[in-house]
């Protein structure tokens, strides 16, 4: 403020001075450059935190490093000359996508399943940091702490996990319990490694990618199989029917009383159902068979 008013003074008077003089006094040029440093500082004096992040001075003049900035606008002239790095600490989700298995990427990571396979997962990792945990995280860590610790460990677990389970079970039945292992042990295993400054959420396999060869396999697997579960429903289908011929025949036959009759009634049953024979049954009960 003082500043400000040293520089208004000096401009006024180098205004008073010229309309004596008539020559652009050494006061103005003072008094201007001295409001443009002025409002260069005012400028850089002010930190703007979004939401769901912690403001960190990493370096300063003014002997505050380490000071952490909360959300909303912060006014100070210490931030001028200091340099303030932005962490975001809310829930967040990192995406392991494609083919670049490199421990400095993104991409999808691959494993080596049970039956020495390999497999192309991609997951998606959410996290958050613990806003207590921000100054810690950022200076044990450097402002690379996704790639020393998130990355590392995310290319790390699975593989230790996916080695226990066949290729198949991966990508099939297993797969939900295989997500579950993943996420359970790396939760512990990021939490021990960097003492509680990022806490693993959830991790979902995005996508599963095997070979060829075993994609082949896999796919004649699940039509026998289908195969096989229809037979099996068929054949239940039939001993259903079966047993409720056989009954319907036991009752038929507990209805006469000899199996000599219950045979001259099957006898007239098939012979009815033949192509150009007519039963006909004479006044004495005998049945006479005439080819029509």
């Amino acid at each position: 403020v003082v500043g400000a008013i040293l520089a208004v003074v000096c401009i006024v008077s180098g205004i008073m001075l010229r309309k004596s003089g008539g020559k652009t006094s050494p006061a103005i040029m003072l008094g201007f450059f001295t409001f443009m440093i002025l409002m260069f500082i005012g400028m850089s004096s002010m930190v703007t935190v979004e939401a769901g992040e912690k403001g960190l001075v990493v370096n300063s003049p003014a002997g505050n490093i380490g000071e952490t900035i909360d959300e909303g606008w912060h006014f100070d002239p210490k931030y001028a000359f200091a340099s303030v790095d932005y962490i975001r600490f809310n829930t967040q989700t990192v995406e392991y996508i494609g083919y670049d298995d490199d421990v400095d990427t993104v991409g999808g990571v691959t494993v080596l399943t049970k039956d020495s396979l390999n497999v192309n997962m991609d997951i998606a990792v959410t996290f958050h940091i613990p806003p207590s945990m921000v100054k810690k995280l950022r200076f044990e860590y450097g402002e690379d702490w996704k790639i020393t610790i998130l990355h590392q460990e995310v290319r790390s677990v699975p593989r230790l996990i996916c080695v226990n389970y066949t290729a198949l079970e991966i990508i099939s039945d297993k797969r939900s319990d295989v997500e579950s292992a993943i996420t359970s042990n790396l939760s512990s295993q990021i939490m021990d490694r960097c003492g509680g400054c990022i806490v693993v959420d959830k991790v979902i396999i995005r996508e599963l990618r095997i070979p060829q060869a075993m994609s082949d396999a896999v796919e004649k697997k699940l039509i026998a199989q289908q195969q096989l579960e229809k037979a099996q429903i068929d054949l239940e289908r039939i001993q259903v029917e079966a047993e409720a011929s056989k009954a319907a025949v036991d009752k038929v036959r507990e209805s006469f009383d000899s199996d000599e009759a219950y045979l001259k009634y099957v006898l007239y049953e098939t012979l009815k159902g033949l192509d150009g024979v007519q039963v006909v049954l004479t006044d004495g009960g005998t049945a006479t068979v005439k080819v029509v």
